[in-house]
């Protein structure tokens, strides 16, 4: 049934409406996107940038380690009928459920969506943007139905477990320690079960891996560092730095193409030598650097920076 669904939207494809999914299917999972995470964070709600923070990083992690568990093929490889938009298929790498974009688009919009709940028109536009990208990947043919709604329903959980948590860790003073250590302790299992659990070796017809089980490898080890940079991150800031949103606007800018360059540099140059290294740490190096750097280095940084500005002021 779900592969008839992407057939019949096959055939709805072609001209401007190609171009305009597959933009933003491709922008929900830009480095744009992480940029505006770490402008949120360090300009505007530290608060809400720290709750979509850990959702988009715990629920990478779970989704992860679901589509190395369940291990299903894409659609194009289990319908020959199907013809996946060939842009979209250039990034459609590895199992296809649960929907990886789908989990980023959800995790990003509705995280933002609960923050600001009260506003019944942001809501709106939240849930619309999360539902557009979900038709998108159908609509590209890369993702079944129960693909998308699978990851949706990842990351619904991960924020209704993530909200009891911080409110959790809010009446107590020594209760970001334990998330701390029990993250660390889980990412670690979640490591080793993905790293020696056996995969399938299926060959296409010109003699190549269906999928490569080191890519779906470097993968978790990507959603880990994620995981692990979040956590050494938010409890370095939150022990040692403590930094303000409120401050002027002129800082706030300052703050922002700064810290949005460093990153950019960071991402442009390091990614690929990192992984060169070694296909797995170095992927989990990466986010773990980027993270660590976004959630505490740089706000330690510009802190520094800006103490002589606000004694003078005194």
């Amino acid at each position: 049934m779900d592969i008839q669904v992407l057939l019949w939207l096959q055939n709805l494809r072609g001209g401007v409406l190609d171009s305009f999914l597959m933009a933003v299917t491709d922008f929900v999972a830009s480095p744009v996107m992480y940029v505006f995470v770490a402008v949120l964070y360090w300009c505007y709600n530290k608060r809400a940038a720290t709750f979509l923070a850990m959702n988009l990083s715990f629920g990478s992690l779970v989704n992860q380690a679901l589509k190395n568990t369940f291990c299903v093929y894409r659609p194009w490889i289990r319908e020959s009928k199907l013809v996946p938009l060939a842009a979209a298929k250039e990034t459609a790498t590895g199992y296809s459920f649960p929907s990886g974009h789908t989990q980023i688009a959800s995790s990003e919009f509705l995280s933002l969506a609960y923050w600001q709940k009260k506003r019944t028109w942001f809501v709106a536009f939240c849930v619309f943007m999360t539902l557009l990208v979900m038709f998108t990947r159908m609509y590209l043919g890369v993702h079944t139905f129960w693909d998308v709604l699978a990851s949706l329903a990842v990351s619904l959980v991960v924020i209704f477990l993530d909200a009891k948590l911080f409110s959790w860790i809010s009446g107590g003073k020594h209760r970001d320690v334990w998330v701390f250590g029990i993250g660390c302790f889980v990412v670690a299992v979640f490591l080793l079960y993905t790293t020696v659990k056996a995969y399938p070796l299926d060959f296409g017809a010109d003699g190549s891996l269906l999928v490569n089980p080191k890519e779906m490898i470097t993968d978790c080890y990507a959603a880990a560092g994620c995981v692990f940079g979040f956590l050494l991150g938010w409890i370095l800031e939150r022990r040692f730095v403590k930094f303000e949103t409120a401050v002027s606007g002129k800082t706030k800018v300052v703050r922002s193409v700064i810290g949005a360059l460093i990153l950019y540099i960071f991402s442009e140059f390091c990614r690929e030598p990192l992984g060169a290294i070694h296909m797995y740490w170095g992927e989990l190096f990466f986010f773990f650097i980027a993270f660590v750097y976004i959630l505490f280095l740089y706000p330690a940084l510009f802190s520094l920076w800006e103490k002589p500005s606000v004694n003078k002021s005194e």
